[in-house]
């Protein structure tokens, strides 16, 4: 099985913002994801070869806020569309509730069960 592995880069360290792993598995793909506000767990889920792309488009540059919700990734893989750029969960400065706020101080949800940012 092979296995395609997407990381942005955290604009300010480097580090990846996300981990996104694709692998081909009975007519499906296998998406596993990490990223700053969670994870799908090691299993991960099947998705169509329409989203898969959609993801891939997602975190390939020119970067935007269309193409990252198209993607359907409830944080973003960790970008900030006010900055244009990718954050890891240490630079979005995660809280509690599930918010965070990135180097430059712009507020994004980054938890599925809240209302996402307009």
């Amino acid at each position: 099985m092979t296995k395609e592995i997407l990381s942005p880069a955290c604009h300010t360290c480097g580090r990846p913002s996300a981990i996104i792993e694709f692998s081909q598995e009975r007519g499906a793909v296998r998406f596993v994801y990490s990223g700053p506000g969670g994870s799908n767990g090691s299993i991960g889920d099947l998705i169509t070869d329409d989203r898969a792309n959609a993801i891939r488009l997602a975190v390939t540059a020119p970067f935007d806020n269309v193409k990252l919700r198209r993607a359907g990734l409830y944080d973003g893989a960790g970008f900030c569309g006010q900055c244009a750029k990718f954050y890891c969960a240490t630079h979005w400065n995660v809280s509690t509730t599930g918010g965070g706020r990135c180097p430059e101080g712009h507020f994004k949800s980054l938890d599925p069960h809240w209302s996402p940012e307009s």
